[in-house]
């Protein structure tokens, strides 16, 4: 006879687990397409469930977070133990926020990488992981249109416009757009 607990225990434990870091200012439609992909790779029976995956909008705060056209995201998970997920997804947004992240979700993006999670950037999330020190040695893939910027900002990282999504030893990122659910 199976368990129930067992199994259920089981079925938690294999679940995908995702953090989302959204920008000040972020892009509405790569967080969205990103998500919205990983709802539909997790669920059964076209019921809209979390049985394979489940993500969180992790923030220090609760405070509702504006993305470029003005849709507010609430969070809906503290910044805790980075290793309870298996990816952090960084959800860039438009260039001239000054300060896109706070200092202390910087610090928790830090913590992430030393902990051996996975990250990666959205759109200009990119931006955000090259200005934490958390692209050296690694190559990002960024928009032709942000490609020039990118390389102004961080002229010694690796960068390239040339695909949609480029994904390398616990990193990935992506041109932002349609490409974040190529990624996802």
């Amino acid at each position: 006879m199976i368990n129930p607990t067992l199994n259920s225990a089981r079925r938690e434990r294999a679940r995908l687990r995702i953090g989302f870091i959204l920008a000040r200012s972020f892009t509405l439609s790569a967080f969205a397409l990103f998500a919205d992909t990983l709802r539909l790779a997790s669920d059964e029976l076209d019921r809209s469930g979390r049985v394979n995956a489940d993500w969180q909008v992790l923030g220090n705060t609760r405070h509702l977070i504006s993305s470029s056209c003005g849709v507010q995201v609430a969070p809906t998970c503290d910044l805790v133990d980075p290793s309870r997920f298996d990816y952090i997804v960084v959800v860039g947004g438009l260039l001239k926020v000054e300060e896109p992240i706070d200092h202390e979700t910087v610090r928790f993006l830090r913590t992430a990488d030393v902990a051996g999670v996975a990250l990666i950037g959205l759109c200009t999330g990119t931006f955000i992981l090259a200005g934490a020190g958390l692209l050296n040695n690694h190559v990002a893939c960024v928009s032709w249109l942000h490609y020039q910027a990118f390389k102004e900002r961080f002229p010694d990282l690796a960068a390239r416009s040339d695909q949609l999504f480029h994904l390398e030893h616990k990193r990935g990122s992506c041109a932002g757009g349609s490409s974040a659910a190529d990624i996802a």
